[in-house]
Formats: structure tokens, sequence, C-alpha cells
């Protein structure tokens, strides 16, 4: 048992409270029945309670077993008092409940039994007599017997609490910890986001903030925008061309839960002159299909804007520069190959050649550094487009065999952006191909889309090498020792163009050798949809 139980004084003071109902009333009642011994016995008790009041305001938590001689002395304080008064108030024989349920209570059997037995022996201190038969002996017996089963009982009730109370405690207990592991846990997370160069907050069902980081902060301080989803408009955010102003307003809640802002977005966030580029997603977060709060994530891309913009220009002075220079060599080594004396029209046309893979380069360089798309929805026939970039492929290169199977299919994409994407991966799949090895384009249709797949017969790739082809000038270790002409972009600009017109292209193991480059476009009577945001390929 615990140890305050035993300190508390209640059971004493409600003992004392009842000595003193008691007692007034037999002064009232008969007087002469206040003798010098109910007068000890009730002074016992009251003492009694002013030494629980001593004791409770030390409250010894150690060792505290003594205090059982208060409940013990106060029963035997009972006997001149139920002696007195007995036949008078039948109630004064119930003053040892107070005493007999505090040690059932709070204190050891053995203690509690010592009680019962003092208490069953109290009608021994009014007739000393020994009890003369068997009837007098039950009546006698009856009274502690009473108690006993009152002290058991008091003794299950007291042993149930405290196990509740024990398990209350473990409960706190680990309530405590898991609190405290979760305020860790939030510091620690309050920290991370503190530290993301990302805005990041975050809404609850109710709409209010639960997170919002440092950068978040910053951002609304520039921006003039409170953290919340209730705005008033009057906000410095802009569209792409910097001037257009947003409107927030109170609506924004609803139009993050519709989704329309579940995909990436770039605005541009203060006052003209002093702005900021940001690319921003707002999601809702669902448990259950059920919205319970808003995520809202924002990520400052003005250098990389700025970057983007640096490499325009310097692609358009770079595109400028080199095109015509090239302009005029191809012009002037078609002329020379035209009127060329027959032992120098070999010379010339290598040097056409030649002229011509640097202008393609410098092409390839260009739209892979830009990657966009005339708006608009066009369509081509995709086997004729295949037909005229493999006949231009024989035409470069007549030592390459290419077959074409698949039926006639439209797709959602401009026929110059189809041609090239062909014409890149028909390439790669001859260089890879040993030489007068075979090439197979095949087309075939599938709901809502067309596939080309474009097969070589060479040694492969890895799958490390497959994950990596796409990236920007990147070439396997075989093309660079076999000194195979290209930079690296081809694959870059046919994904790009895929997936400008919501398509994509994908690289797979050859069934038993070589690689197939497997191009997925949509059908032109496919529903439109917007093209994913592809951060390799496309301008931020």
């Amino acid at each position: 048992m615990l140890s305050r139980p035993r300190i508390q004084p209640y059971a004493q003071y409600l003992m004392g409270a009842s000595t003193a109902m008691i007692t007034t009333t037999v002064a009232v009642v008969d007087p002469a029945r206040i003798t010098v011994a109910y007068v000890v016995g009730a002074g016992v008790i009251l003492a009694a309670c002013i030494a629980m009041w001593f004791v409770w305001r030390d409250k010894p938590t150690r060792g505290t077993v003594w205090v059982c001689i208060v409940p013990l002395v106060s029963i035997i304080a009972c006997a001149p008092l139920r002696s007195s008064a007995i036949d008078l108030l039948p109630v004064t024989g119930m003053l040892v409940i107070f005493p007999i349920a505090w040690l059932a209570f709070a204190f050891p059997p053995i203690v509690t039994a010592a009680g019962v037995v003092v208490a069953g022996l109290l009608p021994l201190a009014a007739s000393p007599a020994v009890p003369a038969g068997l009837s007098e002996w039950v009546s006698l017996a009856t009274v502690p017997a009473l108690l006993g089963m009152f002290a058991i009982g008091s003794r299950f009730v007291a042993t149930d609490l405290g196990r509740q109370r024990k398990s209350a405690r473990k409960a706190k207990h680990r309530l405590a910890e898991a609190l405290e592991s979760s305020n860790r846990t939030d510091a620690a997370l309050r920290q991370l986001l503190d530290t993301s160069p990302d805005a990041i907050v975050l809404f609850g069902e109710d709409g209010a903030v639960l997170v919002a980081n440092a950068p978040a902060r910053d951002l609304s301080r520039r921006a003039g925008i409170a953290i919340s989803l209730d705005q008033n408009g009057r906000t410095s955010v802009y569209e792409e061309d910097r001037v257009t102003p947003i409107v927030l307003g109170p609506y924004l809640r609803d139009v993050i839960l519709s989704g329309e802002l579940a995909e990436a977005r770039r605005v541009w966030v203060g006052d003209p002159g002093d702005q900021v580029a940001l690319r921003f997603i707002a999601r809702p977060i669902s448990l259950d299909s059920e919205p319970i709060g808003v995520l809202v994530v924002a990520q400052d891309v003005t250098e990389l804007v700025e970057a983007v913009d640096v490499r325009d220009r310097f692609l358009d002075t770079v595109g400028h520069e080199l095109r015509t220079p090239l302009t005029v060599i191809l012009g002037n080594a078609e002329l020379a190959v035209a009127g060329a004396m027959p032992e120098h029209r070999d010379r010339w046309e290598t040097i056409h050649r030649a002229a011509e893979r640097l202008q393609h380069t410098v092409e390839l360089m260009l739209a892979t550094g830009r990657a966009e798309v005339a708006p608009g929805s066009p369509s081509c026939n995709v086997r004729a487009v295949v037909d005229r970039a493999v006949a231009e492929a024989t035409d470069e290169d007549h030592g390459v065999a290419v077959t074409v199977a698949g039926a006639p299919a439209d797709a959602r994409i401009a026929a110059r952006d189809l041609q090239s994407i062909v014409a890149e991966l028909l390439r790669n799949a001859r260089q890879a191909s040993p030489p007068g090895g075979p090439v197979s384009v095949t087309i075939t249709g599938e709901p809502g889309a067309v596939m080309i797949a474009v097969a070589d017969a060479g040694a492969g790739m890895s799958a490390a090498e497959r994950r990596q082809a796409f990236e920007r000038f990147y070439r396997t270790a075989r093309s660079r020792r076999s000194a195979d002409q290209g930079l690296g972009l081809g694959l870059s600009l046919a994904r790009g163009l895929a997936r400008a017109h919501g398509g994509d292209v994908r690289l797979l193991a050859g069934a038993e050798q070589g690689t197939t480059a497997v191009v997925r476009l949509p059908s032109a009577d496919s529903p439109v949809s917007d093209a994913p945001l592809d951060p390799a390929t496309t301008v931020p």
C-alpha cells in the first residue's frame, strides 16, 4: 500500500466530528452520563485529530506504519463512550467503523486484525463478567465477526484501488515519456524544417497553422501574405510576366482542396524590382478520402530562372554566330560538289557531310537547351513520319538495314518533333549495331496511345546505363572507347520532346540482344492533358 493513505487525517476527523455530535446529544438528553471516563475517551479522540493534523502537515513518505497507533488508540478510546451512551444512543457503537476502515485500507492485515480484536472486546469494558451462556457468547462474537467482514471488504476495495492507482501511475509515466518524446520529435522536426531552404506550411482541418518554418515566415513578410488560408487579396504575388497580380481571397482553401494547385506552378513574389521566383504546390492531406489538412511547399528558384535567362541569351548568341558561317560553308560546299572535278568530288562531299554533321550538332544543342514546344495540339501520321525518318537515315548511311512494321496511326505530336525523336533513336541504334546489323522499327497501338519501338542488334546496355542514358552529355563507356560521334544529347532531346507532348521515352533490354527504345505518345483522339514537369528538359 501507499504511505499517503496512512497519513491522511480524514477518517480521524470524521470520527472526531461523530464523537462531537454524540457528546452534544448525550449532554442535552442526559448530562449525567458525561463521566470522567467519557471525557477522557472523547479527549483522546480529539487529541488524535490534532496529532493527525501535524502528521499531515509534515507528510512523511517512508516508515509510516507507526501511524497505526492513532486508529488503535481511538478504538480503545471508544470504550468509555460506548459504556456511557450505548443504551441511550446505539449509534455510539458505530464509532469504531472509522478507525477499522482506516486500518483495513492503509495498514498491514495483522494491524487490521488487532484493531478488529480490540473493537470486539469493547463490550467487555462495560461488563467485565464472563458470558454465561451460548447466546451471550454468540452476541459477543457477532460484533468482531461483522467488523472483520467490514475490514475484509474495505481491504478488497483498498487493494483494488491500489492496483488502479499503480496502473494509473504507470500510464501517467508512459504518457509523460510519450509527451517528452513527442516534444523532442517536434523540436527536432521544427529544427529540420527551419534548416530546409524550402518554405513549408501545414494547415490543420480547421485552417489553423500547425507548422510554418523559417523560410515560410520570411516569404510571408516579403510578399505581404499572412500565413493563413483566409486571404484578403492584398498581396504582392504576380504571374510569370511579373506584373499581373494574382488575387488570393477567402476561397483559397477551396481552391487547394479542389486540387487546382496540386501541380507545380511558378509565381513571382515581392514588389516590382525586388522579386523572387517561387515554384510551389498546395495539396490537401487526406485520411480515408477525407481532407484533414493542407500542405503548401514553395521553393525559391530565382537563381535557376536567372541562370536559364543567361543560358537562353548565350544560346541565342552562339546559335547566331554558328549558324551564319555554317550556312556559308554548306552553301559553298554544295556548289563545290556540283562543279568539282571527279578526282576532287570525294573531298568536297566529305567537307559537305562534316558541315552537315556540325550543323546537326549545333541544332541539337540549341533544341536540347530549350526543349520548348509550340502551343496547340498538332497531330501527324506516325507511319509516314517514321518512313521519312528511315529514308533519310538510309540516305546518310547506306549500310544500315532498317525494317519498319506497323499500320498507320495518328499521334498527337507535331510531325517535325516526331521526326526529330525517331531520327535520334535511329542514329543511336545505327551506332550501337554492328556494320550492316538489323535495326527494326515497330509501330503498335493501344487505347489512347501509340507505341514506337526502335530495336538495335548491338551489345546492349546495363541497367545503370539505361537509367543514366537520358542525362545530358552522358555517353556509355563503349561509346567513348569506340569514339562514336555525338554529345550525349540525343536521348535527352527525344524524351524532352515526347514528354512535352504528353508522352515519354524508355529504354528496355532487348529480347535476345541489344537495346529497345520505346516511344509512347498519346493518340490523336485521346483527351488532352497537361504535360508532366521534367526538370531535366523543361525551363522551370
